[in-house]
């Protein structure tokens, strides 16, 4: 092989190695930066294959206030074939030590902790004033909370049946988890008035 042509593969395979050690190096932090700052939009599209793969309603990035004028807001509302699913996005870029009934959790970052609400009671509240507005049973809806699947959790168990904490990665499984439960399917006629109700419901998109 002549002299120039081994130095031009040389170069192209230097290139090829620095880029891949670029991408390698580079891709946790980004994807980190991603994940803190544009939470829902990166949660968005495990929750959108979940309701493409199902088949299932989804509006997003829901809004409205209650009698008392307090905003409240979900960000994915999934209507499946037996619940109806609210689901907040959080980002936890460390370790949380959590128990499913504490109103506090505690957030470690680095060898520094603070205490941090209970996501899983305020969604539950959101839930509850969705029913209210909505006229749908709260035992038709399921709260779940998401966190990213980096976040170091402690061990945790749950004993509610209609209040979850998931990872991303589990979210698929847990979805079909709920909706294997024996229980009466939602009539396919309330399904879509549901998620007609829900889409005027929303502020988000209507001022």
């Amino acid at each position: 092989m002549p002299y120039n042509v081994e130095l031009t593969l040389f170069f192209v395979l230097a290139i090829a190695l620095g880029l891949a050690f670029l991408f390698w190096f580079f891709y946790g932090p980004i994807k980190r930066f991603l994940y803190r700052h544009y939470t829902v939009r990166m949660y968005y599209k495990r929750v959108y294959q979940v309701a493409l793969d199902n088949d299932f309603y989804l509006i997003n990035s829901f809004s409205n206030r209650t009698a008392e004028a307090e905003e409240f807001h979900i960000d994915h509302i999934l209507i499946g074939n037996k619940f109806i699913y609210c689901i907040r996005d959080r980002y936890y870029d460390g370790a949380v030590a959590a128990k499913e009934e504490n109103p506090s959790w505690i957030f470690f970052r680095g060898d520094k902790g603070r205490y941090i609400q209970n996501p899983l009671q305020k969604n539950k509240l959101r839930v509850q004033r969705l029913s209210l507005m909505s006229g749908i049973e709260e035992k038709l809806f399921i709260s779940i909370v998401l966190i990213n699947n980096d976040c170091y959790l402690t061990p945790y168990q749950t004993t509610s049946t209609d209040n979850y904490l998931s990872s991303l990665k589990e979210f698929p499984k847990l979805i079909e988890q709920l909706e294997s439960r024996d229980v009466d399917p939602l009539d396919e006629r309330a399904i879509a008035v549901a998620a007609r109700d829900f889409a005027e419901l929303n502020q988000t998109h209507h001022g």
